[in-house]
Parts: structure tokens; sequence; C-alpha cells
């Protein structure tokens, strides 16, 4: 996807985002829930993508968007023990930098050269590597903090903060600004429409993809070397599934190429650690089962203490999956006391009221925790 502005700077868009695209429910501010009604007031969960009001942050002609798969927000980072929280906005050094909004300066970086804003309206902004090049070191192009931004100082949208730069752990990488969007709590979310909105005036529209679209689309076989979503989608399932696929990365690596070949012999199918039209059949296949569908359908029933059915079960191995313990194994069809801990555990990791109850949030969060769904598509409104 890239378009460019009508006015002002240019736009690239390089490559698909890997975040995780969670279910946008309208309640009050603050943790999302499964359970709450009659809300009147937005609520934010991590990850969510936000049309925000803002001024953009960046000056000049020559900025563009990164939001491929390793830069995008949720990119795995350490083997996916932690994520990019923010959007990449490429432009060179010592493009001028701004509030995006109104604002009090609440923490500056040296190190890594940031600024930390607190909105009026409970919003929060943060600018990361910012130029630290001080005269006769590195590039020597100068300090990339402006005058007078201080802790405790105020700013006005669209006022001079700093200017972009390559500091901290961005030293070997494309000068740029890390910009990261909180919600009130606290909560970070995924800026990109918001910057879209604020630089070109045009909104998006937000399409999700269907559960396993890229991997069952009718595309090239995958086998060891690929890489891609549809990579990652594949070992999303076959960890769900119960296989040692090894970093969930969309790298096909020997352990998922392993994987495959105990998958395809579980199946009946040839072993050769390909994924072709037959392997893509047998992954249809189950996918379409009542459990794995069930849970799947952010339209799903509620499920919570005392329900059972297949789509209970499916619950268990996808926390598993995740890294909650839902009870011993085999696993039962019955959401007991085990299964309730293991869901609250991850509601609170997730930024969700841990209600225990798994309704469609919850259901978001895991799919795309566990790499089943693929990033959002936001399409620029006519």
């Amino acid at each position: 996807m890239g378009m460019r502005a009508p006015h002002g700077p240019r736009l690239r868009v390089a490559g698909t985002i890997v975040v995780l695209v969670l279910a946008w429910l309208a309640a009050p501010v603050g943790p999302g829930s499964d359970t709450a009604a009659g809300a009147t007031e937005p609520r934010y969960i991590y990850g969510q993508p936000v049309e925000y009001p803002l001024t953009f942050p960046v000056g000049g002609d020559d900025i563009y968007f990164a939001d491929d798969d390793l830069i995008g927000f949720g990119a795995c980072r350490d083997g996916c023990a932690r994520r990019h929280e923010g959007v990449d906005l490429l432009a060179p050094k010592m493009t001028p930098v701004y509030a995006a909004a109104d604002a009090t300066v609440t923490w500056l970086g040296t190190f890594c050269c940031s600024v930390f804003l607190q909105h009026d309206d409970g919003w929060r902004t943060w600018y990361i590597h910012l130029n630290n090049d001080t005269e006769g070191t590195d590039d020597g192009l100068g300090w990339g903090i402006a005058e007078g931004i201080v802790p405790g100082a105020r700013v006005v949208a669209g006022q001079l903060i700093g200017w972009v730069g390559d500091s901290g752990n961005a030293e070997d990488t494309t000068p740029h600004l890390h910009f990261e969007l909180h919600a009130p709590g606290g909560i970070k979310v995924d800026p990109y429409p918001a910057l879209i909105l604020a630089q070109t005036g045009v909104t998006c529209t937000r399409q999700r993809p269907a559960p396993l679209e890229s991997l069952l689309a009718a595309g090239p076989t995958l086998r060891r070397g690929s890489s891609g979503q549809a990579v990652l989608e594949l070992q999303g399932f076959l960890k769900v599934q119960g296989y040692r696929v090894g970093k969930v990365d969309g790298i096909f690596g020997t352990a998922t190429e392993a994987a495959v070949r105990r998958f395809q012999v579980r199946q009946g199918l040839l072993a050769d650690g390909v994924v072709g039209p037959a392997t893509r059949g047998a992954v249809s296949a189950l996918a379409a089962e009542k459990g794995f569908a069930g849970l799947a359908d952010l339209a799903g029933r509620i499920l919570k203490v005392g329900t059972s059915g297949a789509d209970v079960k499916e619950l268990k191995r996808w926390l598993r999956a995740a890294g909650f313990d839902p009870g011993p194994r085999p696993f039962t069809a019955r959401f007991d006391e085990a299964t309730l801990a293991a869901v609250r555990a991850f509601q609170t990791a997730q930024g969700l009221t841990p209600d225990g109850m798994v309704g469609p949030m919850t259901r978001s969060a895991l799919l795309t925790t566990l790499a089943i769904v693929g990033p959002e598509v936001c399409r620029p409104d006519e």
C-alpha cells in the first residue's frame, strides 16, 4: 500500500505490517473487556490502530513511512520476546521534529536522545532516536533536542522539539524518528492511521483478513528458505496444533520443516516438509472443524467458567501455545478453574481487563498473538 500526499511530504509504505491486530470495540478508556456494555467512550487496547487527531511530527519533503514486517508496529524483537511499539518515519538527519499536540515535556533521554510528551487530553507521544551528534563527533551535525525542551516545559502542537537522527540502538540504521502513541492509561497503540490522516487529510478503512488467509491462499509452495506472512501463519497454526516450530518469525527454517513433516505424517501425506496444495488442504480442513472455527469467530459465544464444547478444548490449546498453562493434559472440553486462571493471565499480559471471559477482544488477541491472522490493511477512503 502506498500513496503520495496531495500536499506536503511524500509517503511510502514498504511491505506489510506484522502487527498485533486486535478487535476494536467502543467502551471506556482503559484496559479492554469482553463484558462491558453500554459504554459511551472509546476503549483502546495494545496494538490497536487509531486515528487520533495529531499534528504530523516530521517536517521536510523527504519523509517515508517504514511499515514492513521488520519495522512496523508489533514486529518481533529478540525472538519476539518484545515488540516494536511504534512507527518509524525515515528522514534525513536534522529534519525538524514537531510536537504532535499541546503537551508538557515529561522526560528527556540522553543516551538515545528522546523526548516524551504528556498531552493535555491524557494521551502521550514519544519521539525516539533524535540526533545525538555533538560538534566534532560522528557526523558533527549537532544535538537533536531543541533549546527550551526540558522536563516540565509546555509545548504547543507544531512546535519544534528536536531533529531526526540515529541515536541509541539506531546507529547502524537509516536515520529516522521512532514515533509512539499511548492512549490514556499508558496503552501503546498503533499510530499509523493517525499519521496518515495528519499528513494527508485522508482517512482509511481497515480491513481485517480471515484466519490463515495468507497461508490458505493459492500461492507459491512453501519450503525451507521461504519467508513472509504465509510462513508466519503456518508456524502459528502448527504451534497451536502442538508442534515445535522454533521461533514464530515468518522464516521457514529447519525447525519449521521438521514440524511440517510431523504434521504431514499425522495427516497421511507425503512427509516432504513442503507446503503445497495437499498440505494446505489438510490445514484448511482442520481450520474448518468446529473447535478451531468456533474459537476463531469473533462473533462466537462468550466462553466462561462452566461452558463446555470443542471451542473450549481449542481454547486450551491456544492458551498453551501462547505460553499460559490451562491445566493438565489431555485437555477436556470444560472451562474449569485452571482455564480461568490461564485466561486471566493472558488478558493481563495483553492489557485487557482480566475478567476471565473469552469474547471478541480476547479471541482477537489470541488470534494475533499466535499469528493466526495477518495484518489489517488500511486502505485510503475515496
